[in-house]
């Protein structure tokens, strides 16, 4: 009984859906990125699949919507920041804490949900990758992040979207089922 429980358990289309977002996700981020700074497009793809996969957890369209709109939010404010940044200074590990010191206040002060959690991880990115590839503009390293992001949040919310349209004609199937049954 014990085996059973753990079987119902698997839900094979949640797994393939997972592995849907995550292949568009590395395509499409690897792709954007790759378009202009070849170099870094396996970041870009890391960071497509890491937006889609965070959005995709939320199981319904609203709170997709919500998550996609907080890591859209957090890599606009940390790309930002970091650009501002890398104006006037180069990479340094102290400059890097005091620009998040920064950008956790900012985020403090528009109250930003969770103090822009994904401002922090997208400003560490852009001056890390600013760090591996110092000509890389700071504003195309940025704007490259930003994009790789949304592009991400949009492939999670559009795969809710698709399982909820197919939870709704499972659900939709099955009333129809029941109903012919019964005659």
């Amino acid at each position: 009984m014990k085996i059973l429980n753990i079987i119902k358990r698997i839900e094979p289309g949640t797994a393939l859906l997972k592995c849907i977002t995550v292949l568009l996700a590395c395509f499409f981020g690897s792709y954007i990125t790759g378009r202009f700074h070849e170099e870094s497009g396996s970041i870009g793809a890391i960071l497509a699949c890491t937006s889609a996969i965070v959005v995709l957890q939320d199981k319904d369209l609203k709170n997709s919507l919500h998550t996609g709109w907080l890591r859209v939010l957090g890599t606009f404010i940390g790309a930002l920041i970091a650009w501002i940044y890398l104006l006037f200074y180069t990479f340094s590990i102290p400059g890097m804490l005091i620009a998040v010191f920064i950008e956790e206040i900012i985020c403090m002060l528009l109250k930003v949900p969770d103090n822009g959690k994904m401002a922090t991880i997208t400003l560490v990115v852009v001056l890390l990758i600013n760090r591996e590839y110092p000509n890389l503009p700071p504003w195309e390293n940025g704007l490259l992040r930003f994009s790789e992001s949304a592009v991400g949040a949009g492939i999670g919310i559009f795969m809710v979207w698709i399982e909820y349209v197919f939870q709704k004609l499972r659900l939709l199937w099955e009333k129809i089922d029941t109903h012919t049954k019964r005659k």
